[in-house]
């Protein structure tokens, strides 16, 4: 029986004692649990039609099935090849060998041909319990001989019918051998299928071997890109960390420019006034002057209040460009407290700690600084002082004049 259609499996069903076979059709959608369900009903309705094989209860724990299933949840579409069931009967309570239908009915046909034997011995006996009890014949003899003849016709009808009767079980007799012949060869066939079966499952054994070793080495290979990624990700950990200090060092590299363009932009200012200088601007002149006093008036200002240089000494007081104001502030409250407490500085310098604007001139930036130049400060102190005293606005003279002094510790 072929499957119906690409949906269906073919199941031969085999009884174990000699490879009855039965095939049937099932849907593919079926669970292996739900094709042994059918397999052992399709069995059982088989074996009812066979002559001289009495009812059997099939065991339902005892059933193999080819190829060998996961579990019994399987679905037989998932299966491979042709589908093998094999059923075992059960056997009765209180023993541990399942029936044998076949070998049974064989078994009590010989019985019942012994017994149809051991009645065709009873005739002989019989005749000879009669000669033993012979009477002389009387007057009755003829009833007496009429009753032996009917005794001996009853006997001859049994003889018949046990003939008869022998006859018939012997025929059952070669019948039944016939089907245990065709038996012995399904289960010879049976034996083959069960073999190649074995054969198959070795093989599966080997390939799975194989698939074992091949998913070994792929976790050995998952591994190893397992620790590759993790590296990676130390890496990326690492390059992480150098992007966060390129991005300080960046916003750093920012300010800096931002500061130099700031210095080249008065360091152009310085050099345009250099160049009047040179070309002889004596306006120009004066002014580098006035800001080289300038200078060296904050560096010893700055000397006094115990710092290095004026560079030093307002890096160390100045935080950011907004913060100017109250930088200038700090630095001027220092300077008025070192000079009026000082034993060093001079009294020109005391002076100009005393006198809060020239000391506000000095460290804020004025416009006198400005117009100055880096160039001029290897001007001599005749040429300050003529400088200052050429100034024309009245307070930027006396501050400067104040600063002279304090500076040189002389009068302009």
């Amino acid at each position: 029986m072929a499957p119906r259609d690409s949906n269906h499996k073919l199941l031969v069903v085999l009884y174990a004692e000699a490879k009855l076979q039965k095939s049937i059709s099932l849907p593919g959608s079926f669970t292996i649990s739900r094709a042994k369900q059918e397999g052992m009903e399709a069995i059982k309705e088989h074996l009812k039609i066979l002559p001289g094989v009495p009812l059997v209860t099939l065991d339902p724990d005892c059933t193999d099935f080819y190829p060998v299933p996961r579990d019994d949840s399987t679905t037989i579409r998932t299966l491979k090849g042709d589908l093998t069931m094999v059923v075992y009967p059960q056997p009765p309570e209180g023993q541990h060998l399942t029936p044998s239908p076949f070998v049974d009915a064989l078994q009590s046909a010989i019985h019942e041909v012994r017994d149809v034997k051991a009645q065709q011995n009873v005739a002989p006996l019989a005749r000879e319990e009669i000669t033993d009890c012979y009477i002389k014949p009387a007057d009755n003899n003829n009833e007496i001989l009429r009753r032996l003849v009917s005794i001996e016709e009853r006997f001859g009808s049994q003889i018949a019918e046990l003939k008869q009767a022998n006859a018939g079980l012997q025929h059952e007799v070669e019948e039944q051998g016939r089907v245990i012949y065709g038996l012995k060869d399904d289960n010879a066939q049976l034996k083959d299928k069960v073999e190649e079966q074995g054969r198959v499952i070795y093989g599966l054994k080997d390939d799975n071997a194989q698939l074992k070793d091949k998913v070994e080495e792929q976790g050995r290979v998952i591994y190893g890109l397992k620790a590759k990624v993790e590296e990676q990700g130390r890496v990326i950990d690492g390059l992480q960390d150098d992007n966060a200090q390129l991005k300080d060092d960046n916003a750093q590299l920012k300010h800096d420019n931002a500061q130099l363009k700031h210095d080249f932009k008065e360091l152009r200012s310085q050099m345009d006034e250099t160049n009047r200088a040179i070309l002889g601007d004596k306006v120009a002149i004066n002014k580098i002057r006035r800001r080289v006093l300038l200078d060296m008036g904050r560096d010893q200002l700055a000397t006094i209040c115990g710092h290095k240089n004026w560079r030093e000494w307002k890096d160390e007081k100045t935080t950011s460009t907004a913060a100017d104001d109250q930088s200038v502030q700090t630095m001027m409250t220092e300077a008025e407290v070192i000079l009026a407490n000082s034993t060093d500085a001079s009294d020109y310098w005391k002076a100009v700690g005393q006198d809060r604007s020239t000391l506000r001139f000095l460290i804020h930036r004025s416009h006198i600084r400005t117009e100055g130049d880096i160039v001029a400060h290897s001007s001599t102190a005749d040429a300050i002082a003529e400088s200052v005293l050429a100034l024309t606005a009245s307070s930027d003279r006396t501050h400067m004049i104040s600063i002279f002094r304090a500076v040189y510790n002389s009068e302009p």
